[in-house]
């Protein structure tokens, strides 16, 4: 399978695929690439999120045809974040009610 990649001129000519999950090093650079243009705010409920705080998130998921291109991507707060994406909150809550 050939994997086709984008350029991010601003992040040295960082190559990242268009499609799937990046290498966590390249993730984390788009991450802060997102966060940076975003100016840590989250895109949804417009409140300052720290960058450990905040999530990267995909506008159009990528199990629905989305991409990992900046245009595609919003930083979001935890809050905002599970509320697009109720499996994430259902998750994690069942795994702190384990741990306690």
């Amino acid at each position: 399978v050939m994997v086709k990649y984008f350029i991010i001129p601003e992040l040295n000519n960082l190559r990242v695929p268009w499609y799937g999950r990046p290498d966590l090093k390249t993730w984390r650079q788009v991450k802060q690439f997102i966060y940076q243009r975003d100016l840590g705010i989250c895109q949804y409920c417009l409140a300052q999120v720290h960058y450990e705080q905040s999530h990267c998130h995909h506008t159009m998921p990528l199990g629905e045809g989305g991409t990992n291109h900046p245009t595609n991507l919003k930083t979001a707060c935890v809050g905002c974040h599970k509320v697009r994406h109720p499996f994430m909150r259902n998750a994690r809550d069942k795994l702190r009610e384990t741990l306690r």
